[in-house]
């Protein structure tokens, strides 16, 4: 019974156990890529990676629009 019970949760979760590697694995692949010399030129080199720089962007964007309209004063 136990083995039915993982199939079926593997059967529904398959998704999330190939893109969650799938993805650590592009990011650190990525990050590796990064510190090769010959590969990527010392000022060109970005040591932020991509997913904490978008999520860094997102936020920013996030806070710009969130700030208030400055009003221009009503004249009497």
């Amino acid at each position: 019974m136990a083995k039915g019970k993982l199939a079926m949760w593997i059967n529904n979760n398959l998704v999330l156990l190939v893109c969650v590697p799938l993805i650590v694995g592009v990011h650190y692949g990525w990050s590796k890529l990064q510190e090769v010399p010959y590969l990527v030129d010392q000022s060109q080199r970005n040591k932020e990676m991509p997913i904490i720089a978008a999520f860094k962007s997102f936020t920013n964007k996030l806070r710009e629009s969130n700030k208030p309209i400055p009003q221009e004063p009503q004249e009497k």
